[in-house]
């Protein structure tokens, strides 16, 4: 496909790289970093330079296999986790941030997010302790994740009323089958000419069309095993019969078409979510085929309106049980464990 400037980026999510861990949400399957340096490589080879990973991925496993490679040429960014007790403080997030920074084997990040909320601390506490940080040259973009609109909001007019940083990125959950951010956080971001970043844009795997609801039973460790945290979490999202219903109606309209599901959700997210080029698409991978395949689609062009009009007609049905973009969860970790987050160990 030629080229088209006014294209969502896509971004390598990274959730699925590192140590096998147990209490954490991610899921991590591709281990070492001589596993995990071809999927950088080709990934880079489609012309792509972005990486998105996060304090808590594989309990810091992730961003340890990141810092083990070479990287100088891709942009990284990471997020710093909510946890319990003033997490956003100035003290706690600077630990955050210089632990990831030594930790990926680097002097600054792309993107730093916040990646939830964090409510114990004041909001102009947290937006002092970035400016300082981003002040140091430790970061390029202040960016936010899993924020409602409000939060958003609330954070930018703070940041803006006291000269600091702004908020300039937003990641939050956007996919066909879960587009509540239209309606609300894209017009928000919209006013403050932020860029939107899509998590999850094939549903954590339910657009592949792998999935049978009358076939309840997955397999052990993947993301939607129910004796998992992350299998429980996305259960909770999306397994429910009217999605599956809505599933249906677009693997019939992908199949009269003779493409599959998964092809047709990335063309959707790529030229009819309504991204642009300053918004980007978060993509993961724990195959190289897998990715190959992925990289490959989102280079293809726009679907024809039929099949648009099928994941219009999916989502009518999906929508009265579709959840909210920023479900926020609380993760719990030991006490050592946060103190490694830290590198208080």
């Amino acid at each position: 496909m030629p080229p088209n400037d006014n294209l969502p980026r896509v971004v390598l999510g990274t959730m699925t790289f590192g140590a096998e861990v147990k209490h954490d949400l991610s899921v991590t399957r591709v281990g070492g970093a001589e596993n995990v340096e071809p999927f950088l490589q080709l990934f880079h080879s489609h012309g792509h330079v972005e990486i998105d990973t996060a304090r808590v991925y594989g309990s810091g496993s992730t961003e340890k296999v990141l810092g083990e490679l070479p990287t100088a040429h891709l942009k990284i960014s990471t997020k710093a986790w909510p946890f319990e007790g003033g997490s956003f403080n100035k003290e706690n997030l600077a630990a955050q941030l210089r632990q990831s920074l030594k930790t990926l084997n680097a002097t600054k990040v792309d993107i730093f997010y916040l990646h939830a909320p964090e409510s114990s601390t004041p909001l102009d506490v947290t937006a002092k302790a970035i400016n300082d940080l981003y002040k140091e040259g430790l970061f390029e973009r202040f960016g936010l994740s899993n924020f409602f609109s409000w939060q958003v909001a609330s954070m930018y007019e703070i940041c803006k009323q006291n000269d600091y940083v702004l908020p300039t990125v937003c990641q939050a959950m956007y996919n066909p089958v879960s587009r509540s951010v239209v309606t609300e956080l894209l017009p928000c971001l919209k006013q403050f000419n932020i860029s939107f970043y899509a998590y999850h844009p094939v549903a954590g795997g339910l657009l592949t069309g792998k999935y049978k609801f009358d076939k309840g039973v997955t397999e052990e460790g993947q993301r939607f095993d129910p004796k998992t945290g992350s299998g429980k979490h996305f259960r909770d999202r999306f397994w429910n019969q009217l999605t599956f219903d809505g599933l249906d109606i677009l693997e019939k309209a992908a199949a009269k078409k003779q493409i599959t599901l998964l092809e047709a959700t990335l063309r959707w997210m790529r030229h009819h979510g309504g991204l642009d080029a300053k918004d980007g698409i978060i993509i993961g991978a724990s195959s190289l085929k897998n990715l190959e395949e992925n990289l490959n689609d989102l280079d293809k062009g726009p679907l024809d309106q039929s099949m648009v009009e099928a994941f219009d007609e999916a989502w009518e049905k999906i929508k009265p049980v579709s959840q909210y973009y920023a479900k926020h969860q609380t993760l719990k970790f030991p006490p050592h464990v946060v103190k490694l987050f830290m590198g208080q160990m």
